[in-house]
């Protein structure tokens, strides 16, 4: 998580930015590992979507 809090800052997204972890074939996974999605560049809503 911290370092991509780095990666935000160093892409200038300052706080801006969401990341989001998908698990388990039902959240789209084929090879089972654990990454992080950085969204940025929109508002970001609650809920999401």
């Amino acid at each position: 998580m911290w370092v991509a809090g780095e990666v935000a800052r160093d892409l200038g997204l300052d706080e801006t930015f969401r990341l989001v972890t998908n698990n388990g074939a039902k959240a789209g996974q084929s090879v089972f590992h654990l990454h992080l999605h950085l969204l940025s560049g929109r508002p970001l809503q609650w809920p999401p979507g």
